[in-house]
């Protein structure tokens, strides 16, 4: 791919993920205001058992998919890679058609409680929603082991507006649960289908075909592995905390946790996603280069580039949280402020964990991570039903940050164990003053104002003197100072004088190396 292309499907994929973002964060705004907080416990619950099912449906599908696509166009042409394409299609057939089978004969023995007053007519639709929605992800893998990113991302721009817009008249009508989850499954048919007609658009058709005995077998071998790691992911993704809310509390708050669940996840999503799409390919190459020890000069990097990131989101959850929630949602949700406060900050925290898992994928220890995460999960298990039973949402909020930090600590544990470059830890800590500053600084003016908007102005002193204390405590390499001038400079005549500012700065604040 050249360099043209690569900038090219970089923008058309950040442009897709901000708008996906930005109006899927509008829509449950939108339903939750609508439902009320018992009524939107009910659907959000009904939203992560979906999830839930579609994890399971493609378990490591898209992973290996990307994977064997990519690899076998380069090495054997697009033939080959036809018969690779025909043989994830029938795996992800027949993996569809045995989850969802369970699934149906589970709820059928088991109904579930939240679905009692239209059993079928929501088990009808969420076999849909979940056949479409998995068929959906199936597909973008495919189009990405091509390396053709257009139609995933144009079915996100046109269907993320369009489902805004059918929401917001449902909600004038008064509309209910059941009308809402099934505009999820229509959604996910109308996508499913764009999506198949834009990749035979663009060249990408399976081909039945032999493949040779050692690619079947390594492909085997990475989808089962890869498969593994995802199913013990969606286990430990507050799979734990949902489930045991969702049995000893009400829907409200099974509500509650969803929405800051949600949130918090978007935060992570726009503020740290980038870093993970780019993070494992560059860590891959460093590591075939020089192995475990020319690795680990990256993984030091990133951690502290991390660790700056996950400041910013801990000082917004610290400074936005209770006006943003309370503007957008209204007072009957004020129960999800400490919630997402809570989560912001953990996790924000934590996500220098994203540094240690690219590092472990990148060096080929998938055994570690299947081992950290099996660990990880009975521990999640053992403190959730030790405590939610007993202290409800607060008590899955202990289990969840209790279980993140257990799975950073090991993860990173096993990745110093490969790698011998001491983390930066002078620029790290003067980070974090930079960030406890700044937050109480951007709390303080939140306070004072004491306005439905003052968050906002709180977050943007948070913004700024964050930003201005991470140059004068020297957290910056001199050729991220030139990087940032050089994009600043770009932005009109106030971007011009911020990056004339930056470089004259930088042999003073900025860090060698």
């Amino acid at each position: 791919m050249d360099r043209k292309s690569l900038l090219r499907n970089a923008a058309l994929v950040g442009l897709a993920g901000s708008v996906e973002s930005a109006l899927g964060l509008a829509a449950g705004v939108v339903i939750a205001r609508a439902l009320g907080p018992a009524e939107y416990g009910h659907y959000a619950y009904s939203i992560w058992l979906c999830g839930l099912m579609i994890l399971l449906v493609n378990h490591g599908l898209p992973q290996t998919s990307i994977k064997f696509l990519a690899e076998v166009r380069g090495s054997h042409g697009e033939r080959d890679a036809g018969h690779v394409l025909w043989r994830m299609r029938r795996v992800h057939f027949a993996s569809a058609l045995a989850v969802l089978c369970a699934f149906v004969v589970a709820d059928l023995l088991v109904p579930i409680d939240d679905w009692k007053d239209a059993a079928l007519p929501m088990l009808a639709i969420s076999v849909v929603a979940i056949w479409a929605r998995a068929d959906f992800r199936a597909q973008a893998a495919f189009g990405k082991g091509y390396e053709r990113f257009s139609p995933e991302n144009t079915v996100v721009i046109v269907m993320a507006p369009l489902s805004l817009v059918i929401v917001a008249a449902l909600a004038l009508t008064s509309a209910s649960v059941l009308n809402f989850f099934a505009l999820y499954a229509v959604v996910g048919v109308l996508s499913c289908l764009l999506a198949r007609r834009l990749l035979r658009r663009e060249g990408v058709l399976a081909q039945p075909g032999d493949m040779s005995t050692e690619l079947q077998q390594r492909m085997r071998t990475h989808l089962l592995l890869t498969g593994l790691i995802v199913f013990l992911f969606a286990l430990t993704n507050r799979a734990v905390e949902m489930t045991l809310l969702k049995a000893h509390t009400d829907t409200a708050t099974v509500g509650y946790f969803a929405i800051a669940s949600s949130l918090t996840k978007g935060a992570l999503d726009v503020l740290a996603g980038g870093m993970s799409a780019v993070l494992l390919p560059a860590m891959s190459r460093r590591y075939g280069q020089g192995g475990a020890v020319g690795m680990g000069r990256l993984v030091a990097e990133s951690t502290r580039m991390y660790w700056f990131v996950g400041l910013a989101i801990a000082g917004f959850g610290l400074t936005l949280t209770e006006g943003a929630v309370n503007l957008l949602y209204g007072a009957r949700y004020s129960a999800v402020v400490p919630a997402l406060t809570f989560m912001l900050v953990v996790s924000g925290l934590l996500v220098v964990n994203g540094a240690s898992s690219a590092a472990l994928s990148a060096s080929d220890k998938q055994f570690d991570r299947i081992r950290i995460m099996i660990v990880t999960l009975l521990l999640n298990m053992g403190l959730g039903w030790w405590l939610i039973p007993r202290y409800g949402l607060t008590g899955a909020l202990l289990s969840m940050g209790v279980t993140q930090v257990f799975e950073a600590a090991l993860a990173a544990w096993r990745v110093r164990r490969h790698t011998t470059v001491p983390l930066p830890m002078g620029p790290m800590a003067r980070a974090t003053a930079a960030a406890a500053m700044a937050a109480l600084l951007g709390w303080t003016v939140t306070w004072w104002l004491g306005s439905a908007y003052g968050f906002i102005l709180g977050a943007v002193t948070f913004s700024l003197v964050y930003a201005g204390l991470c140059v004068m405590f020297r957290t910056l390499r001199d050729n991220e100072l030139e990087l940032i001038s050089g994009i600043s400079m770009r932005f009109g005549h106030p971007g011009a004088a911020l990056g004339r500012l930056l470089l004259k700065l930088r042999p003073r604040f900025g860090i060698s190396g």
